[in-house]
């Protein structure tokens, strides 16, 4: 093929990808960005009023508080939930007895829709006949067998965080798909070394697992910026938005036909989810040795 016909082909292919990118990708954040300049409050879009969406969105507690709970949650994703999935991923890739019934025990929460395990989670924090309540009432904990979890102005926001730890399994999954291509040779070069096996994971297995990592720690952290649906059936923010969100709070808004208030706080939403990736990516990116 022709220099010429080969960028002609490579146009044409591309075209497709592109015209869908620009359609559903593009033009929805440029809209987005756009219209949070302006006051729409009702079918129509009205006036400009410049950045008074974002002085009003940085003058509003309920913003701060979904800000901090997202940021709390960030946290947790980096500092339990992917120590937690390597740790597994470890164990499981020593391959100890029925490791692989375990491995399918692990990933299994992940394939439940979000919805199916917040219906769980209301049932088992239930503070009349939930199954919290009713251990710590057989163990003798009579004063917090009748806390109402999800609507405790302290406990709510980390009984939701602490939902998420049974999703660590995805993670696990992805660290050991990663080790099983790690060379053999490595390890059988380590252990004529005298090497231990605690020794091999240290030096051989978690470096060359740095790139997976800054990829679990992307996807756990904006998947908690994007959370949503399980949270709003929970308790959509309640009690008195100790659990809110930023992306339940640009539901709300909606909801309350405070669209351009919305696609400010989407736009915010946007930004950081942008900042987590770019950080995260430089932070984990593995080095290359040019010769």
């Amino acid at each position: 093929m022709k220099k010429k016909d080969r960028v002609i082909f490579l146009v044409v292919a591309i075209i497709p990808a592109l015209a869908l990118f620009v359609t559903f990708y593009l033009i929805p954040i440029g809209s987005l960005i756009y219209t949070s300049f302006f006051k729409w409050e009702s079918i129509k879009i009205g006036e400009f009023i410049g950045f008074a969406n974002y002085i009003k969105m940085f003058n509003d507690p309920v913003f701060w508080q979904a800000l901090r709970n997202n940021i709390s949650w960030s946290i947790v994703a980096i500092f339990i939930h992917i120590p937690m999935a390597l740790l597994v991923a470890l164990i499981l890739n020593s391959k100890p007895k029925g490791w692989k019934i375990f491995r399918t025990i692990y990933f299994l929460p992940h394939v439940i829709s979000i919805t199916a395990f917040a219906v769980i989670y209301i049932s088992v924090f239930n503070p009349s006949f939930g199954l919290l309540n009713a251990v710590l009432k057989v163990l003798g904990m009579n004063k917090y067998s009748n806390t109402n979890w999800l609507f405790h102005s302290y406990w709510a926001w980390k009984v939701i965080i602490s939902t998420w730890i049974f999703h660590v399994g995805l993670f696990a999954m992805i660290f050991l798909a990663r080790m099983t291509s790690i060379p053999i040779e490595l390890y059988e070069a380590a252990k004529i070394d005298g090497a231990s096996p605690f020794k091999q994971d240290l030096y051989i297995t978690i470096p060359l697992l740095k790139n997976i990592i800054g990829v679990c720690i992307i996807l756990d952290v904006t998947a908690g910026l994007r959370y949503f649906e399980g949270l709003y059936i929970m308790t959509n923010g309640a009690p008195y938005w100790k659990t809110e969100t930023l992306a339940l709070l640009i539901y709300q808004q909606l909801q309350s036909i405070n669209n351009s208030y919305a696609n400010t706080v989407g736009v915010t939403l946007l930004v950081i989810g942008l900042l987590v990736v770019l950080l995260f990516s430089k932070l984990f990116r593995e080095k290359t040795v040019v010769e």
